[in-house]
């Protein structure tokens, strides 16, 4: 049975939940990616983290993938780089200045063309990254390189090829409330920038480039109908493709109620998916431990009637 199907995925929350840190993705889901590509279905990783992270994925996946990386800064379709959209220097430095002395920032991260991740070492106190060193201690097989250096940071703003700025607000509930404040504020005075909240966190892009604006010129660049996506996802950063492929939108049972609201659809894992993709009862794919449960009954029944 084939499909012409493109399943565009978010990774942290969605494709990776629940966490696999050796793994980093579950069977169930590693198995309904095999058969979703084996019958000719597109996997689009579109997601807020970098390319280089994403290239992991499919190597994991031993699957050629195509990626909307850093929520719609650039976007790469049968390895090729089809667009990519960096910030105006000036912008960017009158951004990385004013926004730390307006709000509580322990924490800013680049994401550029040529380096996956870089942190300012001297803006970050010594509380934040020995907090920060504990979080990717325990991250696994989800860990990110990342450069830790003043110069390479300002080397970076300086080249003018930042894709995007993730400003951490802390790990603490408040957190999320003080990121989505800020996102608010901060896009009255910056009208060429894109603001997008998700979860402690605030993801802030050039004017143009979001989830939804990367999916839609994917599509058009190949050719293909807006009819065949499925859009997953579980934070801020994925509500306007929910909203804008909404007919086909699914977000994940764990995600706060005002991200699952814009979506159609509420599944708990990502291989839930399958039986949308595959809707009949005889081809819907039945998890292991039912089988293995199905099985041992069926033993007990047999051993029984002798």
């Amino acid at each position: 049975m084939g499909t012409n199907k493109i399943i565009a995925t978010d990774l942290d929350g969605t494709l990776f939940y629940p966490k696999k840190r050796v793994k980093m993705i579950s069977n169930e889901s590693d198995e309904f990616i095999q058969r979703f590509m084996d019958d000719g279905g597109r996997l689009l990783l579109v997601s807020g983290r970098n390319r280089f992270f994403a290239e992991k994925v499919a190597e994991r996946l031993n699957r050629p993938v195509d990626i909307v990386g850093c929520n719609g800064a650039f976007v790469i379709s049968d390895g090729k780089l089809i667009k990519e959209n960096f910030f105006d220097v000036e912008e960017l430095s009158r951004l990385l200045k004013e926004a730390p002395r307006d709000f509580d920032i322990p924490l800013i991260i680049l994401f550029t063309k040529d380096r996956n991740m870089v942190i300012p070492r001297t803006q970050v106190s010594r509380s934040t990254g020995l907090m920060y060193n504990v979080y990717e201690f325990f991250q696994g097989t989800y860990k990110e390189a990342v450069i830790r250096s003043d110069k390479a940071y300002f080397d970076e703003i300086a080249k003018g090829q930042t894709y995007k700025v993730l400003f951490l607000f802390g790990i603490a509930g408040k957190a999320k409330k003080s990121s989505f404040a800020a996102a608010k504020l901060l896009e009255l005075s910056y009208p060429h920038m894109e603001f997008a909240w998700v979860n402690q966190g605030l993801e802030v892009t050039p004017k143009g480039c979001s989830k939804d604006l990367g999916i839609s010129f994917y599509l058009e660049y190949n050719r293909f109908s807006r009819d065949n996506v499925m859009v997953v996802g579980d934070s801020g950063n994925d509500i306007p493709m929910f909203e804008a492929f909404y007919e086909h939108s699914f977000c994940m049972e764990h995600s706060p109620i005002e991200v699952r609201e814009h979506a159609r659809h509420v599944i708990r894992r990502f291989a839930d998916l399958e039986r949308y993709v595959y809707p009949s009862v005889e081809t819907e794919r039945t998890p292991r431990k039912k089988k293995a449960k199905a099985k041992k009954e069926k033993k007990k029944q047999d051993e029984s009637s002798e």
